[in-house]
C-alpha cells in the first residue's frame, strides 16, 4: 500500500456492533419485530460505511496513480487539503454511494484524483468531465474506447476477419459483433449513449450511415473523448470489455 493510503482512517466493524448491540439489547422490549429491523438497519448500515473505506483507499490509489504519472510539483499534503480536493471527495462519495457498479467507482474516484488544478486539465474540461463521469453508464465508457480503433479491437478478439472483406456498409456490423447481441437488444441503447457522447463532443458515430469500408472501421472517438478516457485513467482501449448488458 502506499503512504497515502496508509492514512486512510481503517473501517472498524466491531465499533459498529458495540452500537448495534445498545440498540438491539432496548428493541427487545418489547416485540421481537422491533429487534429484525433493528437488525436490517444494523446489516446496511455496517455495509454502508465499508463500501465507503473502500472508495477512500480508491480515491487515495487513484491520487498517488495520478500524481505519479503527471510527475506534479504540487505537494501532496497541499492536493489533499484543498477545496478542490474536499469537494471533490465530498460530490464523489456522495455518487459512489448511489451505484452498484464497482467500475463506476473506480472511475468516481479518478475523478477525484484529476478534479483540480494539480491535474493537466482545465478547468473547464473537469467541470464538464466530473458531471459525465456521474451521468456516464457502462456502455458511454466502452463505446468511447471501441471507437478509438475499431480495427484494432475486433483483430484482438478475433473479430476482424468477417467482416474485412466487405466493400461497403455500415458501422452496426461490426459493432453487433463487438457486443456480442442481436441488433433488436442493443439498438435503442446504443442510440442514446451515441447521443449523449455526440451532444458532449467526445465522439461523433453515424449509426446509419452507409459507407466503404475504410469508413466502416474509422476511430470515431473525438481527441475530447480521448482526454476523457484519461481524466478516469482509462487508456488502454484494446482490454475494455463491452457491459454484459445493456
Amino acid at each position: 500500500m502506499s503512504d497515502l493510503e496508509d492514512l486512510v482512517p481503517p473501517h472498524e466493524p466491531a465499533e459498529d456492533a458495540i452500537t448495534f448491540a445498545g440498540r438491539a439489547a432496548l428493541s427487545l422490549i418489547p416485540a421481537i419485530g422491533a429487534l429484525a429491523s433493528e437488525t436490517l438497519a444494523y446489516a446496511l448500515e455496517a455495509r454502508q460505511v465499508q463500501r465507503q473505506h473502500e472508495f477512500n483507499v480508491q480515491i487515495a490509489r487513484a491520487l498517488t496513480e495520478t500524481m505519479r504519472r503527471i510527475d506534479s510539483a504540487a505537494i501532496l499534503e497541499d492536493v489533499v487539503g484543498s477545496d478542490d480536493f474536499i469537494a471533490g471527495v465530498t460530490r464523489a462519495q456522495r455518487a459512489a454511494a448511489e451505484t452498484a457498479s464497482a467500475s463506476k467507482r473506480q472511475r468516481l474516484a479518478a475523478a477525484v484524483a484529476n478534479g483540480g488544478g494539480w491535474a493537466p486539465f482545465s478547468a473547464s474540461e473537469r467541470a464538464q468531465f466530473v458531471r459525465l463521469v456521474e451521468d456516464f453508464e457502462e456502455l458511454h465508457v466502452w463505446l468511447l474506447h471501441y471507437f478509438q480503433n475499431p480495427t484494432e479491437w475486433l483483430q484482438a478478439r478475433g473479430l476482424y476477419e468477417q467482416h474485412s472483406r466487405i466493400s461497403s456498409g455500415g458501422i452496426d456490423g461490426p459493432l453487433g459483433a463487438a457486443l456480442g447481441m442481436r441488433q433488436s437488444v442493443w439498438r435503442e441503447s446504443v442510440t442514446q449513449a451515441v447521443a449523449d457522447l455526440d451532444r458532449a463532443g467526445l465522439a461523433s458515430i453515424p449509426l446509419t450511415t452507409m459507407m466503404s469500408r475504410n469508413g466502416i472501421f474509422q476511430p470515431r472517438t473525438s481527441p475530447k473523448g480521448e482526454r476523457f478516457l484519461e481524466f478516469i485513467n482509462e487508456s488502454d482501449h484494446v482490454a475494455a470489455e463491452p457491459p454484459a448488458s445493456i
